[in-house]
């Protein structure tokens, strides 16, 4: 039996709460396979003002990406890492729109960056001492740790939101419309998807900067969740009815549920592993959930 754990929000009182859950997919759990999907959250005063971050990735599940749950893992990490340093050199009051204009432009590059070092450093340490990798170029070993990677900054009255590869970025207004700001033109190919270690992958990230002063509740998802829904109607349903459920029930039962619901959703639906990050923008102000 999955131990289902403990799921614990965290977060200001003046500007929202998050949580999150990543839970091995069905089939991983009967093929014996450990969970590629990863996350990542992170509270706190930067610039003299209060933030939150949340990030979510879901490495390859092909045989070429053998080491990609290493590879979500380092791109979460990266993620808030970089998040962190764009709200250092430019945040702080008055300064949104170069915030908003480095995150569309230099973001992407920074991490892919950040991302690849710390692939690379954890390769060298790990596989090569176990003589999987002495032989492999960088640019070899860079596949092997594939993932995707979306991510939110909450910040005053700004929310960034950027993706690269599959699943999906979620926005619940106060009204109950959910809206899809990185939605895809047209569809990835079958299970192709951008990825991190694509070339040029600071080129394929999607980027939006959003008007957060109205509240709202934003789903980052990995595509085991997206693809255990026949259609975006019934993922519409779904997204409205997590706002709901906090209203109703308070945000302690609901992070304490999620890990069962995601169990649920992989076991009657894709059997992929799932992640799902859950941020709740000023809750109880002018634009509560």
């Amino acid at each position: 039996m999955r131990d289902r754990g403990e799921v614990l929000p965290l977060g200001d009182a003046a500007l929202g709460w998050a949580f999150a859950c990543s839970r091995a997919g069905s089939a991983h759990v009967r093929s014996g396979k450990p969970c590629q999907d990863a996350y990542a959250l992170w509270s706190g005063a930067v610039a003299g003002q209060s933030c939150m971050i949340a990030a979510v990735a879901d490495g390859h599940g092909d045989d070429r990406h053998d080491q990609s749950q290493y590879g979500a893992a380092l791109a979460v990490r990266a993620a808030i890492e970089e998040m962190v340093g764009l709200q250092t050199h430019f945040g702080g009051v008055g300064l949104s729109s170069q915030l908003v204009n480095s995150f569309k432009t230099d973001f992407p590059r920074r991490l892919g960056r950040r991302w690849r070092k710390a692939v690379i450093a954890n390769a060298r340490r790990r596989l090569r001492s176990e003589g999987s990798g002495e032989n492999q170029e960088n640019s070899d070993l860079l596949p092997r740790y594939g993932t995707t990677l979306l991510a939110a900054l909450v910040v005053g009255n700004t929310l960034l939101v950027g993706q690269i590869g599959d699943g999906e970025t979620m926005l619940v207004r106060p009204d109950g419309i959910v809206d899809f700001p990185l939605a895809c033109e047209s569809e990835d190919v079958g299970v192709v998807t951008d990825s991190l270690c694509s070339a040029e992958a600071h080129r394929r990230w999607r980027t939006a900067a959003l008007d957060s002063s109205k509240g709202g509740l934003v789903l980052l998802s990995t595509d085991g969740l997206v693809n255990a829904f026949s259609d975006e109607i019934e993922l519409n349903v779904f997204a409205r009815s997590m706002k709901d459920r906090i209203r109703e029930f308070g945000l302690l039962q609901v992070a304490s549920s999620l890990p069962g619901w995601l169990d649920h959703y992989s076991g009657g639906g894709s059997g992929d592993d799932i992640t799902l990050a859950v941020v709740m923008i000023q809750p109880g102000s002018e634009g509560q959930v």
